[in-house]
Parts: C-alpha cells; structure tokens; sequence
C-alpha cells in the first residue's frame, strides 16, 4: 500500500510541475486557454502519455491513473476542440496501453458529453464555485466505480479506490489553483497597464486641454460675430461647418477633461430610477430624429448609493451609442432592474449593427471607436466611473443582430 502511495504521488508531483512548466513558457496572449491552442494541448498530451503509460493497476481490468484531470481540464479551460482533442488522444495511448479500450471510450464520452455544457458555466463561477463543482463532477466518479465493486462483492478494493480518488482529487484541485492563479496574476498586470495608460492620457489632458479650450472659445465667439455680417450663402455655410468643428473638437476636450479631473469620493444614495428615467427622456428627442424607438422598462424605487451625474454621464453615453448603432426604424430597450444578487442592473439593449468578438475584447480604450468621427473616450469614461462605483460592464453582441449593454451597480445598502 505505502509503495503505491509512492507511485500516485510521483504521478502528483509530474502534473504539477508540468502545469508549472507551461505557465512558464507560454506568453501572455496563450493565458487564455480557450481558442485551441497548441501548447495547452501538449501540456495534457504529456500528462495522458506519462499516467496512462505507468498507471497503478489493481488487477486485470482495474487501473488507477491521473487521466481523468488532463480531460477535464482540457474542456474547462481549453474549450470544446481542446477537450475533444484530449479525449481522443486519451483514446489513441490507451488502445496502446494496459487498459480496457470499450470501457474508456464508453465512460470518458460520457464524461465528455456532461464536460462540454458544463465549461459555458463553469467560467462564469468564482474560484471557490469552479472547486466545488469540479469536486463534485470528479466525484461522481468514483461513486458509480464504488457500486460497481459492491454490486460486484469485490469490496476488499474499495480502500484502495478510496486512497488513490483522494490523491488524484487533491491535485485536480491543486491544478485548478495554479492555473487560476496563474490566469488572476495575468488579468491584474493587465488591469495596471490599462491603468497606466489612463494615467498617460490624464497628465496629457490635463497638461494641454485647457491651453486649448481657451483659443478654441475665442475662434468660436469671432465666427459667431461674422454670421452677423452680411454674408453669401456659402460664405455662412463655410462659418457653420467651422463653428460644428469647433463644438466637435471641444466635446473631445471636455471627455479629456473627464479622465484627468480628480475623483471625488462624496457619493450619496439617490433614486437609480428617477435617474434612467431622466436620462432617457433627455435622448428621446435625438432617438426620434433618427426614426428609432425607445422602450422603457424601468422598475420603481431602485436606490444606488454613488456619484448621480456620473451615473447619468454613463446612462447618456450607452444611450447615445446606442441610437447611432441603430439603423433608421430601429428599436433600443432601456430597462432597470434589481438583480437576483442584491445588485441593480441596467440594460441598454439595441438591435443595431452589432460587433464581432474581436470589437468587443477592446471596448473601453482610449482611441478606440467603431464610429467614423468617434475617438472612443466617451465608453473609457464610463467604464472608469463603473469601475470607480464598484460596479461592472458586461457586453453582449452579435453582427446583424444587436448589441446589450450590462451595467451592474451595488445596492445602496
């Protein structure tokens, strides 16, 4: 018993340190698992090769090996093609090795079946939720194994499965947290870059934004004087363009100025409801030029403790991409809502345009705009106020179709 306690914890010692080792040598754009990625898939080819070609066998049709941890992880982080994959090459060493071929097939398909659904929620989970409920998938396992023996009267293994399931648990959990941590570790150095650009664009706002708001407001006030004059028709039509520039040029200033004036912490609790319903009052008129339609759905008595005009500045913006992302004739749901989970959810949904995922993974940085004219300062302010709030933006979007903004507030309390 103890030396086969030796041989699964060599096993242990081999996954980790080849998880370690992939960390390690794969570049930051690979910490996202998802996508197929070759190295992912090598790190659980190693393991399947390495458990399943030195597994612990307790007599003729029961071997104990770690190949259950390269499979689920490769369909919880690595996505449907790298799980498919894994299983697969499972299937390959094990036509090779000292295992029941039809067993591992019919077994780890169905393992396979239950894996791809499960890893849409699985990422959605925090890291306390993902251990317990790959706890209890891994589980089930030797749970059905164990009515198996005792349905069989072979109950002299069960203290054997039971040691070797805790082992090969334990570091199925221990794999989980390194990666997790790994992919935290690589979200945070992330968050402070995006951090230092903010930082960059601040000292440049507010080194050079006023020095050019004040020349600006003086070419305006002389233009506004000129149409005063007796002028050609296109001579006026020359002085508004200019004065439309003008204005133009100074909203991009004044969303500078948002980035690089200093936060304030008084927050107070005001009415979310009373808010949303003023702000979409204040974008109906400019929805109905375009020929769009606003429905509201907003719930009574939604109080947020936090900055209101800043709320309001968000509400505007999302509200404002909106109407210009739809087409003539098109519709945008405005709605407000208590959350099941205590916090208060504003949706801001269109049926618009849409964007392909490659939009969405850059929305909220500086310059960055899927409008002609747009310089994409407008979203970065309003995920920063967010972020400021503790709250959080979640997007949701799909060419052709439309585009949901998810906007998550704490409650007052």
């Amino acid at each position: 018993m103890v030396e086969t306690v030796h041989h699964l914890i060599l096993h242990v010692v081999f996954i980790l340190f080849t998880i370690l080792l992939f960390q390690m040598f794969t570049s930051e754009s690979d910490s996202d698992t998802r996508g197929f990625p070759v190295p992912f898939f090598l790190m659980n080819l190693l393991v399947l090769v390495f458990t399943m070609a030195f597994p612990e066998v307790y007599s003729s049709g029961y071997v104990y090996d770690f190949k259950v941890i390269p499979v689920i992880l490769a369909f919880l982080y690595g996505g449907k093609r790298v799980g498919i994959s894994t299983f697969v090459a499972m299937l390959v060493i094990g036509w090779f090795t000292n295992h029941v071929w039809t067993f591992l097939l019919v077994n780890y398909a169905i393992y396979s079946v239950l894996l791809i659904p499960l890893s849409k929620w699985y990422r959605r989970l925090t890291r306390k939720n993902k251990m317990l409920l790959v706890s209890g998938f891994y589980l089930f396992i030797p749970v059905t194994r164990s009515l198996y023996l005792l349905t069989h009267h072979e109950t002299e293994q069960l203290l054997f499965m039971a040691s070797s399931t805790f082992i090969i648990w334990i570091t199925l959990i221990l794999s989980i947290y390194l990666i997790e941590n790994h992919l935290e570790q690589v979200r945070v150095k992330k968050e402070l870059i995006k951090a230092e650009k903010f930082n960059v664009v601040s000292e440049l706002a507010a080194s050079v934004a006023h020095e050019i708001r004040n020349p600006m407001t003086t070419v305006r006030g002389f233009m506004q004087l000129l149409q005063r004059e007796t002028l050609t028709e296109q001579q006026k039509s020359f002085i508004d363009i200019s004065i439309q520039e003008l204005d133009h040029a100074q909203d991009v200033i004044n969303q500078y100025l948002s980035l690089a004036k200093p936060q304030t912490e008084e927050y107070e609790v005001f009415s979310l409801s009373d808010t949303m319903n003023e702000s979409v009052d204040v974008m109906s008129t400019y929805a109905v030029m375009n020929s769009i339609k606003i429905n509201k759905n907003i719930e009574d008595d939604l109080m947020i403790r936090g900055m209101r005009l800043e709320v309001k500045q968000v509400l505007l913006n999302l509200l404002k991409n909106a109407i210009e992302a739809v087409k003539e004739n098109g519709e945008i749901t405005a709605a407000a809502s208590r959350h099941p989970d205590g916090r208060m959810l504003i949706i801001v949904q269109d049926n618009g345009t849409g964007m392909p995922p490659e939009q969405l993974k850059v929305l909220g940085r500086p310059y960055y705009s899927t409008k002609e004219k747009g310089t994409g300062l407008g979203l970065t302010v309003s995920y920063q106020i967010v972020k400021r709030m503790k709250g959080e933006i979640k997007v949701e979007s799909e060419p052709g179709v439309g585009t949901t903004f998810k906007v998550f507030f704490p409650g007052s309390t």
